[in-house]
């Protein structure tokens, strides 16, 4: 029962937000992104270097949370949790380069907490059944 309590907490409090603001970012950086490709003599040619993986590191980590409160809540199989560890760590990397290019931006360390959330559960599973989960 408190598990499920802390995973709708999670969902509600950590995943539902961060979904609307990174559509909100995303809205502007694909733009920023396609005027860095399209104009490298006017805009910083490195811009598209850092906006880019920013973009889909986030997103790649933001889905693979859905999916593990998906998952979690329904009880479904995970399937292979090599893949939803690297979306973990996905998300942890894009939260991290957000808040050291951005001071002050402490929105961005918000992911985190739920990435130590799902990250707890799935070891939680791992030491249970390792041989269920290996991949």
């Amino acid at each position: 029962m408190e598990s499920r309590f802390a995973l709708r907490a999670i969902g509600i409090i950590v995943l539902l937000p961060t979904t609307l603001v990174a559509g909100f970012w995303t809205l502007l950086g694909v733009p920023a992104l396609v005027d860095a490709i399209a104009r490298p003599s006017v805009v910083h040619p490195y811009r598209a270097w850092l906006v880019a993986p920013l973009l889909v590191s986030g997103w790649f980590g933001l889905v693979t949370f859905w999916r593990l409160y998906y998952c979690f809540d329904a009880g479904r199989d995970l399937g292979n949790t090599r893949i939803h560890q690297a979306g973990l760590l996905a998300g942890c990397a894009t939260s991290i380069a957000l808040l050291l290019s951005m001071p002050g931006q402490f929105l961005a360390a918000w992911p985190l907490i739920g990435a130590v959330y799902f990250g707890w559960r799935l070891r939680a599973l791992q030491k249970n059944a390792p041989d269920a989960l290996s991949g």
